[in-house]
């Protein structure tokens, strides 16, 4: 069950300071992330890699021989007269599958239309993972290693995002729940398709590609190593990397347990200067014992 709120560790810098001012966080690329294992998929078995094309070109090949939204045999292919359409149709019914491919693709580049070649859809996937955006969050606002590793050692802030509805954090589509997993995720049946459809004349192909919602892909820009668990990491994600708006209220600020009474208040001031809705402030705390570290229930007074 997603957390009513998720926290992103940050440092004490100008650029967590330029968050706030502006309001926008940036969405690394995979290349970006601190483990080198991420986006990485399994190995694409060879008989389902070639199982998949085929199927996608005998999609092509019916669009040709019995179009939409009819679903008959067409009287005129583009240029062709009638009785044109009739004998390239009849030579076309007797070609073996490859060369049906071939002979398809021609037709259709002779009157300007690239189609989509099926067999560059997981070298696609692969360049579209490359440019995913990835904002890594967590439902954990007072772990220690999280602190240590990516708060400046104590010294820096966590910033609290609401997951209420209408925002990017409350749609499944932009949250994923990391899962931590020894296995590299991997296609075992299908996938999801998506088809972008080029208007006819451009001279650019109709680009078929792995859709984002696409279960494999999700899962390959959520799945990290065991080691990594004690994160409890969430992602928002976007299908490019780069600068958005916050993907949710920013409501809580968490101030690290070195951090000094002057930078709070000046955190506090900023907050008040540039965040129009009501922000509760809290401080990480040391626990009585050797437990561990815990959030103040008391918020901070500006």
């Amino acid at each position: 069950m997603k957390p009513e709120v998720l926290y992103k560790y940050r440092d004490d810098s100008e650029r967590t300071e330029g968050i706030i001012k502006n309001q926008k966080v940036w969405l690394s690329s995979p290349e970006q992330l601190n483990d080198p294992l991420e986006c990485k998929t399994g190995k694409i078995p060879p008989d389902w890699e070639a199982k998949t094309v085929r199927e996608l070109e005998n999609g092509q090949l019916l669009g040709v021989v019995m179009p939409l939204p009819s679903f008959e045999p067409p009287k005129r292919l583009f240029s062709l007269s009638e009785r044109e359409t009739k004998q390239w149709m009849k030579r076309f019914s007797k070609l073996n599958h490859s060369r049906k491919v071939k002979a398809m693709r021609k037709l259709y580049s002779d009157h300007g239309i690239e189609l989509s070649r099926p067999e560059n859809i997981i070298k696609d996937m692969r360049m579209r993972l490359s440019k995913v955006g990835i904002f890594s969050l967590s439902e954990d606002c007072s772990n220690e290693l999280m602190w240590a590793h990516y708060g400046a050692n104590h010294e820096g802030i966590a910033l609290g995002f609401s997951c209420s509805s209408d925002c990017k954090l409350s749609n499944p589509r932009h949250c994923l729940p990391v899962v931590y997993c020894k296995e590299k995720p991997t296609f075992k049946s299908g996938f999801k398709n998506e088809v972008q459809i080029m208007s006819p004349g451009s001279g650019q192909q109709n680009v078929q590609r792995v859709s984002f919602e696409d279960e494999v892909f999700r899962s390959t820009i959520s799945t990290k190593t065991p080691a990594w668990n004690y994160e409890k990491e969430w992602r928002y994600v976007e299908e490019t990397h780069g600068l958005f708006d916050f993907p949710g209220i920013l409501i809580h600020v968490v101030f690290g347990l070195r951090m000094s009474d002057e930078r709070k208040k000046y955190y506090r001031e900023t907050i008040s200067q540039n965040i129009n809705n009501h922000v509760d402030f809290f401080e990480v705390v040391e626990s009585d014992d050797l437990s561990g570290l815990s959030v103040s229930k008391e918020q901070v007074m500006a």
